[in-house]
């Protein structure tokens, strides 16, 4: 995990383990106070994945929560 970009500035690493898809995830805390979601997925799902991601920052925008 140490190869992640920003990785230095990380002051807390906390696993989460609830949620429905596949990939690993964590609650991160920077030494500056950005509280973040740090999500780790296979590889070969990289296209879908970030087709996800931007689907999702498009409904974010018009105010319909997510999980």
């Amino acid at each position: 995990m140490n190869n992640i970009k920003g990785f230095s500035s990380f002051k807390k690493i906390e696993p989460i383990l609830k949620g429905w898809s596949s990939d690993t995830k964590y609650y991160v805390e920077t030494k500056g106070g950005k509280k973040l979601l740090l999500r780790i997925a296979d590889i070969s799902l990289y296209d879908q994945t970030k087709a996800e991601f931007e689907l999702k920052k498009q409904v974010s925008v018009l105010g319909v929560p997510m999980s």
